[in-house]
Order: C-alpha cells, then sequence, then structure tokens
C-alpha cells in the first residue's frame, strides 16, 4: 500500500505521542539515566504536539496507520536568518522504513520553510539512533549542540581546590563578559551579549530564580565558575522537566585557571550541591563546536539528545 504525506493534525496528536514514546523507549535503553516519567505519564507529550497544531508539520499514514510525523516547535530569527526548530518530541518514525520515512518527511517539510523563506532549519534528536543520525546527516544536518547527563557518583580526579558559593552577581559580572567574548571566537560563532547591564540583568534573573554561582578565585579574583540549579527551563531539556534533574546552566574557566583540574573541582562541587539538594541526576547543555568545553563535557557527561541543523540557499 503507497504512502500518503498529509498536513499534521488534532487527530495525528495521540499516534504520534506514541511513536515518540517508542523511541523514548529504545533510548533509555541506551540512556539508563533517562527518566521513565513520560512513559509512565505521557501527557506532557501530548499536551506539547496538541499545542503546536497550526505550525508547519506533516505526517505519513499508511492507510489509517500513522507512521511517521516532523511537527515544527518554533520559529525565530538567529544568525541572521529565519529558523525553525522541530524539538526532539516533534518527530518520529516506525523503526521500518526509517530512512524513507525521514528523507519524506525533511523534504516536504523543507520545502514549506523555503516557501515561507526560512533557510536555517534544526532539528533535535535523541542521541543513539543511528539510522536517525546518518539519514539527516546524507540530508545536510550537522551537529550544533548535545545535552547530556550524569549521574551524582564521585567526580574522580578532582584536585583540592576552594570552591566558594557567590551571592553578589557583581563580583562575577567581568568574568561573565569574558564568557561571552569567547563564544564568537572560533569555531563556535555564537554571538553573546556584551553589555554590562544586560549581562548583570541576566545574572540576577539567575539568582531570582535561585540558581547557584560555584566559583574557584584566582587571588582576589574570580578565575572559573559553573552556575546550578534546578532543570526548570521551557526550552533546554525538555524531557527532564519535572523530574527532580539538576543543571549546570553556565561554566566557563579564564585561560590561566585551565589545565590544573579546576573545572574537575568544579563539577565536583556541583555534584555535591545536587546530592545535598535531593536531585537524582545533572545535566549540561553544550555547543559541539566547543573545542575546550566539549572536551570536558563529553568526559564527564553522556549524550541523550543532540541538535544539528542546516542551511539552505537563503536566494530561494
Amino acid at each position: 500500500m503507497p504512502y500518503s504525506v498529509l498536513p499534521f493534525a488534532e487527530d495525528h496528536v495521540e499516534p504520534a505521542a506514541r511513536l515518540f514514546l517508542d523511541a523514548y523507549r529504545r533510548e533509555q535503553s541506551s540512556s539508563p539515566l533517562l527518566p521513565s516519567r513520560l512513559l509512565e505519564d505521557p501527557a506532557p507529550i501530548r499536551q506539547a504536539l496538541a499545542a503546536r497544531l497550526g505550525n508547519p508539520g506533516v505526517v505519513i499514514v499508511q492507510g489509517q496507520r500513522v507512521l511517521a510525523y516532523m511537527l515544527e516547535g518554533a520559529r525565530f530569527a538567529w544568525k541572521g536568518q529565519q529558523a525553525a526548530l522541530v524539538p526532539e518530541y516533534g518527530h518520529a518514525a516506525v523503526e521500518e522504513d526509517k530512512r524513507d520515512l525521514y528523507q519524506r518527511l525533511y523534504m516536504a517539510l523543507a520545502q514549506e520553510w523555503a516557501d515561507q523563506h526560512v533557510h536555517l532549519h534544526l532539528l533535535g534528536h535523541l542521541a543513539h539512533d543511528a539510522v536517525l543520525q546518518e539519514t539527516i546527516y546524507q540530508l545536510g544536518l550537522g551537529a550544533i549542540l548535545a545535552e547530556r547527563l550524569r549521574d551524582l557518583s564521585a567526580v574522580a580526579g578532582a584536585p583540592e581546590v576552594r570552591i566558594v558559593e557567590e551571592r553578589d552577581p557583581r563580583r562575577l559580572l567581568d568574568l561573565q563578559l569574558e564568557h561571552n567574548r569567547y563564544y564568537p571566537q572560533s569555531p563556535i560563532f555564537v554571538r553573546k551579549p556584551v553589555d554590562q547591564a544586560e549581562v548583570l540583568a541576566e545574572l540576577d534573573a539567575q539568582v531570582r530564580q535561585g540558581d547557584l554561582f560555584l566559583v574557584a578565585h584566582d587571588g582576589d579574583e574570580p578565575g572559573a565558575y559553573v552556575t546550578v540549579g534546578e532543570s526548570t527551563h521551557e526550552g533546554e531539556g525538555f524531557l527532564l522537566q519535572r523530574t527532580n534533574t539538576a543543571q549546570i546552566k553556565s561554566a566557563y574557566a579564564r585561560p590561566a585557571s585551565r589545565g590544573k583540574g579546576i573545572a574537575t573541582a568544579l563539577l565536583r562541587a556541583a555534584v555535591a550541591w545536587a546530592q545535598r539538594e535531593g536531585f537524582e541526576r545533572l545535566f549540561v547543555e553544550h555547543e559541539t563546536a566547543n573545542y575546550s568545553g566539549g572536551r570536558f563535557w563529553r568526559k564527564h557527561f553522556w549524550p541523550y539528545v543532540c541538535f544539528s541543523m542546516r542551511y539552505i540557499d537563503s536566494s530561494m
């Protein structure tokens, strides 16, 4: 029986949720730190899909059976382009003919985006789906972000470094400005705010929401830090929301503080804080092109979600 490619509609929400949850179960077998909350209560996935009805989206059906779906989650301006994001729960397919199904899904949705002058396409996807990763690579999407987990076991190899809890964001302003100036450099090329008032406002907002700054000093000045808090952000870590998960929300070490084990000591302090606060796991999101940071996170954390992106010709 031939396939039919149709617009995503309300009656596709339930079968789409089931397809994603099947994929989540498979990912959990490779990422056992993933919580089972969504499998026990799938309502958040159904609600997230239903909330995006009306966004560009497609399903592939065979008779009455939904075989695959792909649904835009958000649209925004980024890197000088209009961007569309398909979140990690915004797509799934049956295992049989997965390559062909994903090629058909993307072909249909990418044409709709091109018709609407959306030239930057982003896709979140579960980290251990090798068939999907190879398929989207062949479609021209390359890695940009990774979301990673670790348990709260001891962090090996950390030296004894004095770590303090900083309560005054103004003490971290210069370090955060240096951090933000690091991102536009090669090979990351991500623009961050460098206006002092804007950066201080962001630090103040983190304090108000209960995040904690753990800092290692170089003499009298902060030389490295991590920011930790509960994973509650509506964008990052969607699959971990309301699962008693802590998050490393930011981290940076000045060049003079690198190569001394200070980052490892800060991670040890973050894990100890998460244990004291009764969390079950620790989560971080990072740019895959971040040479120094990426090596560190890959050593201490394990991936469960990746994000890939593709530019298409903006003259089309």
